[in-house]
């Protein structure tokens, strides 16, 4: 059973609307019930900070990794990258999740922030230049990265 399913432009979970294209909605189900099968299912990973409630704003980050690669990028995710990024002002909280129906990207980062530009911050940007973060970039195919800002 997903432990979060998202909803592109329907649904009754919390929403998301991206503000570069207002036009693309996610309903963000967390803990949906069985009876919501409608959508994108993911399997929850890890999560560092305060995730236990919606935020102002969610910056989600797409990720399709080699399946031979997954256990290398959930070792740099769990011991420096999402440890740095949920320090940084303005960041509430981040959680990290595997896509459950074999679709791609097969990962997804949610962060948690106060506000749109804390991904633009100097701490932000530190945190995802580091020498290990140069290293498993690479493996990284298919990124897709939004700022999404809660509407409902």
């Amino acid at each position: 059973m997903a432990d979060l399913l998202i909803q592109p432009g329907r649904g009754a979970g919390t929403r998301y609307q991206d503000l570069e294209n207002p036009a693309d909605t996610w309903h963000w189900l967390e803990n949906p019930p069985a009876s919501a099968t409608d959508g994108i299912p993911y399997a929850f990973i890890a999560s560092l900070g305060d995730v236990s409630r919606p935020a102002p704003f969610l910056y989600t980050v797409e990720l399709d990794i080699a399946e031979a690669d997954l256990p290398a990028v959930y070792e740099w995710y769990e011991k420096e990258h999402l440890p740095l990024l949920t320090s940084v002002p303005g960041c509430i909280g981040g959680t990290r999740y595997k896509r459950l129906d074999e679709g791609r990207p097969n990962l997804l980062a949610a962060y948690r922030f106060e506000r749109p530009e804390v991904n633009q911050s100097p701490e932000w940007i530190a945190g995802r230049s580091t020498a290990w973060c140069e290293r498993i970039r690479p493996l990284f195919r298919g990124t897709r990265r939004y700022v999404r800002k809660l509407i409902a």
